[in-house]
Order: structure tokens, then C-alpha cells, then sequence
């Protein structure tokens, strides 16, 4: 297809604008005939583009789908020869008026049924004559059937194996047929047969939408998306051939109508145009060789017309919307230098305007890091002495212990003297446990999540505000509890520690009542909470309100930043719970909300004091 190259603006212009117009009439009749001619092309190069496409999509689609058919039928080929080599069924063939033998090869032929989840599994003598089957509890039983006159039948009685798909004459029900020989010192003795339910197979289709069909060797489609389709006939069938169909009842009493009317060549893996019933198709087939079935694959051709007439809708427009464009070629060139100039001039000041947002932004978050980590420094510096005590008392009792192991070194006591020396180990993995988690504290490391004992939580923490508790007079309540969670047990110590600090400021002015308490119980929607409560004024609706934000305090200038209950906050969101705050009569209450931890034996007990 030729291409119409289209003139920049700097190029010069067509030639009838630089002279007068010749015959109006012969230059419309040329622009008419050329946008017809480009319409046409457009339409037939999409046509046979979206043909390909469908062909080339149809022939991937019907591979797959033919192999999950042969895959799935030929997995059972030798299911007969594998169920004929029970010796209960030569058995049951040598005893046919034997009730036992019987009994037991139906047993045998439902059983080897459910372990291969075909349809049918049964048993035949050499006259046809059905001894035994999967089904003889039913009322569709195969047994007492004769089945002489199939063709699975007679090519199994000749030693070989055979194949047929057929409507059952006791169910009813369509299947196909595999039949295998029972030999007995090289004689034909009986046949095994079983049967396999294909319609699992249209109900895929289905699922995929897609229009499929399964034609026999003799053109006869017996496995079909559409029910109005099934044991229609692709051909005019011969006598002969509609006479062993009702010899053999393979579709029942039924004598296949034709279905396609062709108008090209027969289904092949190329796409062809076909009548089905009356309503055009475009086919294509793929042969199954080794059962000489044929599967069909049917789709509409209006898909591929309408992609060449959108494609022709689509030149044709795109041709006259190209005369009306090079008359705005003009009006455009001059436009275009007027809104090149207002967004050179707009770009300039969205360019000032994101420097100076990102010069405050980086302001600001550079305030906010100095002012949390000043916030991390003011906690650990509040705790102090707690810690001081928490490690001075290890330290003496380190020099006591290693006072006494000497003498017990001195006096041959190795089985005291080691003793004392495991509590000195364990007294100073303490004291580096506490560094450490100071030090992970100061650097925000990520939380370690484990089982945490409560008890161990609250008692840590009392012993780091006892110096605290002494200086102000306050009491401390506790309740004793073996509930654990998931948490960070030193991240936990220091928000409980926070909690009991503002407890124990809000009660300052109080002459009397400075009582905290410490509650613990498990919630009804299965979490643990931790609260505790003070006995001071309580919290103003305008601070609760602002309570969990950076910066914001109700103390005095010099005795906190604001960052406590803020870190707080992030510490046990960390953790995978909340923390809130009420009003209660008297004073307020800060609610920690955290997640339950199996019960265990306790890692974090610590040397009591």
C-alpha cells in the first residue's frame, strides 16, 4: 500500500496553492476516487491480517486442547489389560453359576472402578454375556447384558484391543468404550471393558467459550459445545455406514442429520468459511490420528470483518480529517509560538515554586529528626537511675560472689565455687543485656518480637521508677498476672516506665492519693491489655485530643519535649497494638492493647533483687 507522506509546515506548499485551481470538478472526483481506493485497501489488508490472527490462534488453541483429549483417553488404553489380569475374573470366567466367584469379581471390578474414576468397569464372557460389572448394585447394572454386537467387543474377542464411542444402550449415557481380551493358556476366555465419560470435556470448553465440536471417523460430531449439534453428521452418509450405526446402536436409535453445508475445502488447520445450520462459521479442524476422531473449532466471522471495516472507517477518516488539518496548519503555527512562550514562562515558576518546597521539606524533616532522637535521649536520660540501681546492686553482688568463690577456691569447695560462678556469668549477661538494649534503643533498631511474661514487664519496670516512687511519696499498685504477649520485652519496660513517670507528674500537686495502679487482663476479642491508671485531675477534652502528637506536653518548660507518649505510641503500633487513653473517676488511664503469645516457659525472668 502506497503511503501519503505529509508535508512539514517549513516544506512548501502543494502546488494548486500557488496557482489557480484547474477543473474543480476532476480534482474532487481525484480525491473521491483515492480516498475510496485507500478505504478498500485498508479493509481487505485488516480482513486478512485479523483472518491470520484467528487462524493462527484457532491452530494453538485446538494443539492444546487436543493433547489434554488424547492425554486424558489414552491414560486409561491399558486400563483393561490391567484389571483382566486379576485372577478372581479368570475365576469368575471358569465359575460363571459360581455366586462366590461372582460375588467377588464385582467387588474387585467397583473397586478397581473408584480407584480409577472411570464411569464403567465390566466383565463379559465370549458370547457377549456381562457376568460382573462396577455397577451390578444398580439399577442401570451392566450384568446380564449382552453386548455382542458392539465393535469394542468383537475387535477384543480377536485378541486385540478395542475402541468405540457409543451411547449406552442400559444407561443411556454417552461414553467411550476400551475393551482388552482375558487369555487363558493363549485362548480368548472373556473381555474387559471399560468406560470413560468425555462430557467433562464440553463443559471445559465451555468455561473457555469456546465453540467446539468432535467428530468420528465417519464424520458423526458426538461430542459438542452445542447440544442442537450432537450426532449431527459433517457429510451425506453413505447405506452401508447408516447401516452399521444401527447395528451397532452406537447413537441409539438415532440417524445423524447433516449439519455443515461447505463452502470451501474440507476443515483443515487453515481457517474456512463453513454453514452451520444455516449460520456461517469460519472452521477449523485437526485429526486425531490415532482414534481418527476430528476436532473442530468454530468461530465468527464477523470479528475478522469488523476489524478491516473499523480499520476502513478508521483511513477513511483519518484522510478527510488530514484535508481539514492542512487548512489549520496556519492558525496552528502561529498559535503554537504563543503557548510555547506561556509554558517556558509557567515551567519557570513551577521549577521556583518545587525548589522551595523541597528546601522546606527538608527543613522540617530535619528539625523533626533532631527533636525525636533529643526526645530518645531526654527518656533514656529519665531512666538513669533506675538503671544505675538496676546495675549497682549486680555489681556488689558480683564482688560478693567473687569474694566467695575464692574462698571456696582456697578451701577445694570447686562444686560452690562454680556455682558462684555461673551466677556470676548470669549477673553480668544481665547488666549487657540492659546496655544493649540501651544502646538499640538510642540507634531505633526494629523490634524483636517473642513471648513476653507481663509479670517480668511490670516488675522490671517498678524497680527502674522506684527511685522515682520514693522521691514523690506515690504508690504503686500491681496486679500479679502470668498472661504473655508478642513484644520486645526492654521496649515494653520503657513505654510502661513512660506511663508510670506521667502518672506519677500528674499527681505532684496532690497532698494525698498518689496511687497508680497497674491492671492486666485479657480482652474479650482475644488481646491483652495493660492499663495504667492515676489518681490526678484527669485529662482536658482539648489535650486528649492532642495527646499522642510530637511535641505536645502539659509539663512545665524543662521537664519534657513531648516526645514520650508520641514514641510510645510508635512502640506498640511496632508491636502490633495500640495504646489509648480515658478519663476515669478519679484521674486518667493510658490502655495498652497488645497481642497474645502462647503460654511458655518464661525466657526473660530476671535475677530477683
Amino acid at each position: 500500500m502506497q503511503s501519503i507522506a505529509l508535508q512539514s509546515p517549513s516544506e512548501k506548499a502543494p502546488p494548486w496553492t500557488r496557482r489557480p485551481m484547474r477543473g474543480p470538478a476532476a480534482v474532487l472526483a481525484s480525491i473521491v476516487a483515492t480516498l475510496a481506493l485507500a478505504v478498500w485497501f485498508a479493509y481487505a489488508w485488516f480482513h486478512q491480517a485479523a483472518l491470520r490472527d484467528a487462524e493462527a490462534q484457532g491452530n494453538a488453541a485446538i494443539q492444546r486442547l487436543a493433547s489434554d483429549l488424547l492425554v486424558s483417553v489414552e491414560k486409561f488404553e491399558h486400563l483393561p489389560y490391567l484389571v483382566g489380569a486379576e485372577q478372581m475374573l479368570t475365576q469368575a470366567l471358569r465359575s460363571p453359576d459360581n455366586p462366590a466367584r461372582i460375588a467377588d469379581a464385582n467387588r474387585y471390578l467397583v473397586f478397581a472402578q473408584k480407584r480409577t474414576d472411570v464411569a464403567a468397569v465390566y466383565l463379559m464372557d465370549t458370547e457377549g454375556h456381562t457376568l460382573a460389572a462396577s455397577n451390578w448394585d444398580l439399577s442401570s447394572s451392566f450384568v446380564g447384558r449382552n453386548y455382542r454386537f458392539r465393535p469394542y467387543f468383537q475387535d477384543a474377542l480377536k485378541g486385540g484391543t478395542g475402541r468405540f464411542y457409543a451411547v449406552g444402550v442400559t444407561t443411556g449415557e454417552p461414553g467411550f468404550f476400551i475393551a482388552s481380551p482375558i487369555l487363558d493358556a493363549s485362548q480368548v476366555i472373556g473381555v474387559v471393558a471399560v468406560k470413560i465419560d468425555l462430557n467433562a470435556f464440553e463443559d471445559r470448553w465451555r468455561a473457555e467459550n469456546l465453540q467446539l465440536a468432535l467428530s468420528d471417523e465417519k464424520g458423526v460430531l458426538f461430542l459438542t459445545t452445542e447440544h442442537a449439534w450432537r450426532y449431527r453428521g459433517l457429510y451425506p452418509l453413505p447405506g452401508p455406514v447408516v447401516t452399521q450405526l444401527r447395528e451397532t446402536l452406537q447413537y441409539g436409535n438415532l440417524t445423524p442429520g447433516i449439519l455443515i453445508e461447505h463452502v470451501g475445502n474440507a476443515p483443515g488447520p487453515q481457517v474456512q468459511p463453513m454453514k452451520v445450520a444455516g449460520t456461517p462459521y469460519l472452521v477449523q479442524g485437526r485429526t486425531l490420528d490415532r482414534f481418527g476422531w476430528q476436532l473442530l473449532l468454530f468461530s465468527d466471522p464477523a470479528e475478522p470483518r469488523a476489524r478491516g471495516l473499523l480499520a476502513a472507517e478508521l483511513v477513511g477518516m483519518g484522510l478527510t480529517l488530514l484535508l481539514l488539518l492542512m487548512a489549520l496548519v496556519w492558525q496552528y503555527r502561529r498559535r503554537l509560538a504563543e503557548r510555547q512562550a506561556s509554558m517556558r514562562e509557567r515551567a519557570q515558576v513551577v521549577a521556583e515554586l518545587e525548589h522551595r518546597i523541597a528546601t522546606r521539606t527538608a527543613e522540617l524533616t530535619a528539625a523533626n529528626d533532631a527533636a525525636v532522637q533529643t526526645g530518645k535521649l531526654a527518656l533514656l536520660g529519665q531512666m538513669a537511675a533506675g538503671i544505675s540501681h538496676e546495675i549497682s546492686q549486680p555489681l556488689t553482688a558480683l564482688r560478693t560472689l567473687a569474694d566467695n568463690a575464692s574462698k571456696f577456691l582456697e578451701r577445694r569447695d570447686a562444686g560452690n565455687a562454680g556455682n558462684n560462678l555461673r551466677l556470676i556469668g548470669d549477673l553480668c549477661t544481665r547488666m549487657g543485656s540492659i546496655v544493649g538494649e540501651l544502646k538499640a534503643f538510642a540507634r531505633k533498631e526494629p523490634a524483636r518480637l517473642q513471648p513476653v511474661s507481663l509479670r517480668h514487664v511490670i516488675g522490671s519496670s517498678l524497680m527502674l521508677i522506684e527511685p522515682l516512687r520514693q522521691a514523690s511519696g506515690a504508690r504503686i499498685v500491681s496486679d500479679d498476672t502470668d498472661l504473655q504477649v508478642m513484644g520486645d520485652p526492654i521496649r515494653l519496660e520503657q513505654v510502661l516506665v513512660n506511663l508510670l513517670r506521667n502518672g506519677i507528674d500528674a499527681m505532684e500537686a496532690q497532698k494525698s492519693e498518689r496511687q497508680l495502679e497497674i491492671r492486666v487482663h485479657a480482652t474479650t476479642d482475644g488481646q491483652v491489655c495493660m492499663s495504667v491508671q492515676d489518681h490526678g485531675p484527669g485529662l482536658s477534652p482539648d489535650v486528649l485530643q492532642h495527646l499522642f502528637e510530637p511535641f505536645f506536653t502539659t509539663k512545665p518548660s524543662g521537664k519534657g519535649l513531648g516526645l514520650g507518649l508520641a514514641l510510645s505510641k510508635a512502640i506498640v503500633r511496632e508491636m502490633g497494638g495500640r495504646i489509648d487513653a480515658v478519663n476515669t473517676h478519679p484521674g486518667a488511664r493510658f490502655d495498652l492493647i497488645l497481642q497474645p503469645a502462647s503460654p511458655t516457659p518464661e525466657p526473660h525472668a530476671r535475677p530477683a533483687d
